[in-house]
């Protein structure tokens, strides 16, 4: 499992393994700088993220997630997920 480094702008450090099966989330797995409260809620968001698709309404959706779970997010927005992961995801 190979993590790859991503700094968004005005953001942390993030270290993302992702694999893609179609334009679905196969596998991911978040670590870095950031802060998540609750602290438990990085492995909920890990499993929302499975089989998530890379279509227009991603950031709405990771951004619905988090609202309805009530889960803070220090040093990185939905947007910079979706920017790194299309980097990837076209690569």
């Amino acid at each position: 499992m190979e993590f790859k480094n991503y700094k968004p702008e005005n953001g942390k450090l993030l270290k993302i393994y992702v694999e893609f099966s179609g334009i679905k989330i196969e596998q991911f797995k978040l670590r870095g700088d950031f802060f998540m409260h609750p602290e438990s809620s990085l492995e909920i968001l890990e499993e929302f993220m499975l089989n998530l698709d890379m279509s227009k309404n991603f950031t709405q959706d990771l951004e619905r997630f988090l609202t309805d779970n009530q889960i803070q997010v220090f040093g990185f927005k939905p947007q910079d997920l979706y920017d790194f992961l299309t980097m990837q995801y076209e690569s």
